[in-house]
């Protein structure tokens, strides 16, 4: 009797589990990209602008850079950032909640915001004066923000709204539960007796028997189907509705964070000589943090400080052969961005002034550049960008930043 009792106990769980793996996925997919996030690119002078706002990242993003050749190449300029904890997250939600996103600061944020970052940037783009045209150039570099400002009203309403909705989707699988498990389909109930009387009375070795025949089989795969066929109808009367309008509501926003923020960057770039890679070197290292605030209405003002070490860089002297030797800077700068609430269109300019560090090598320096940039759809950006960027260590020629970015980020479900 024990060992009946328990099957049927066995087969009652089964049936549970069969209806929970009949939910539709519950994660929903978010518009998160809002900036660039790729430290290696700015080391390596490809980044659409060097001082960013902390954001919410995607797990992998891609960007492509055409800034050469009046844009008749392909991009031949890469950049491939990855966020590790929403990359290679585990299944439970743990932090990854309303609250959690909300969340301006803490170790939570710390994890959520870190990237790491891979560059490439190839020879045939290398602006004269800046870079060896017979090399190519890597970088590597990491991110994370220490305070990611907080979410304003409009994201706070719709991720509110999702909730509600996710709330009133988990009592519709409640009740369908329920009733369910409360036998109101005649069929199941005759079905689940019939099954019932198979096993009365019978010791162990026949339950195997039976269990494995063709008749208790088939009147398993008839309760399974009665239990899709009651599942299905009350899906598409109830939770079909919500799934669709907690998609148009995940679709109708793009996450925005207001307030002060906080973040901090470094990475380290190498030289490829000749393109070989035994034939490599360090090209540049170097630390920055970045503080803003972001307001709904004005705007947003951010202020970088960034030092930069260039070992055995050639630099040219006035009246004098060329000559070789380190390279420390310091560089300060300020930007503005311009964007209406939930816009796909927003503007910026920044300008960076260079101090030089290490005595005797080359004059400071300046850097000016104008954004533009466009969503085209969901986690898709189009950037523009043009200025004048620092000059080079060997001729101030060739310092027109003229360049087209496409930015994609993937894995947005939360």
């Amino acid at each position: 009797m024990q060992v009946k009792n328990c099957l049927f106990i066995m087969m009652l769980l089964l049936s549970c589990r069969a209806l929970a793996q009949q939910e539709t996925d519950t994660t929903i997919t978010v518009d998160l990209l809002n900036a660039p996030a790729s430290p290696a690119s700015s080391l390596l002078g490809i980044a659409p602008s060097d001082i960013d706002r902390p954001t919410d990242v995607s797990a992998f993003m891609l960007s492509l850079q055409s800034a050469s050749n009046a844009f008749t190449r392909l991009p031949s300029n890469y950049a491939v950032d990855i966020a590790p904890y929403w990359l290679f997250k585990k299944s439970k939600k743990g932090d990854i909640t309303t609250k959690g996103f909300a969340q301006s600061s803490g170790k939570d944020v710390l994890k959520q915001t870190l990237v790491l970052s891979f560059a490439i940037r190839s020879p045939d783009t290398a602006a004269a004066g800046t870079l060896n045209a017979k090399s190519a150039y890597g970088g590597f570099g990491f991110k994370f923000s220490i305070l990611r400002g907080k979410y304003d009203n409009t994201t706070n309403a719709a991720l509110d709204k999702i909730k509600r909705l996710q709330d009133i989707r988990l009592r519709h699988l409640d009740e369908i539960l329920t009733g369910y498990l409360a036998n109101v389909d005649p069929t199941v109930i005759e079905l689940r007796q019939k099954r019932k009387d198979m096993l009365a009375g019978k010791t162990a070795d026949e339950i195997r028997t039976i269990m494995a025949g063709e008749e208790y089989t088939a009147i398993n795969n008839a309760l399974n189907k009665k239990l899709a066929d009651y599942y299905e109808a009350e899906k598409k009367e109830k939770i079909d509705a919500i799934d669709k309008e907690i998609r148009d509501v995940a679709a109708s926003f793009q996450t925005v964070r207001i307030g002060l923020t906080w973040d901090v960057a470094g990475g380290i770039s190498t030289e490829f000589r000749n393109l070989q890679f035994n034939n490599s070197k360090v090209y540049n290292a170097g630390v920055w943090s970045t503080v803003g605030y972001t307001d709904t209405t004005y705007g947003a003002g951010l202020f970088l400080l960034r030092l930069l070490h260039n070992p055995d860089q050639v630099f040219a002297k006035d009246n004098m052969m060329n000559d070789m030797g380190d390279i420390t800077t310091l560089d300060a700068g300020v930007r503005y961005i311009y964007a209406k609430p939930q816009s796909a269109f927003s503007a910026g300019v920044e300008a960076i002034y260079r101090s030089i560090l290490s005595s005797h090598t080359i004059n400071p320096s300046w850097r000016i550049v104008f954004n533009a940039d466009y969503k085209i759809l969901a986690n898709q950006k189009l950037t523009f960008s043009i200025g004048r960027n620092f000059d080079g260590t060997l001729t101030k020629a060739g310092n027109l930043i003229a360049a087209l970015t496409f930015l994609k980020g993937f894995g947005n479900k939360r």
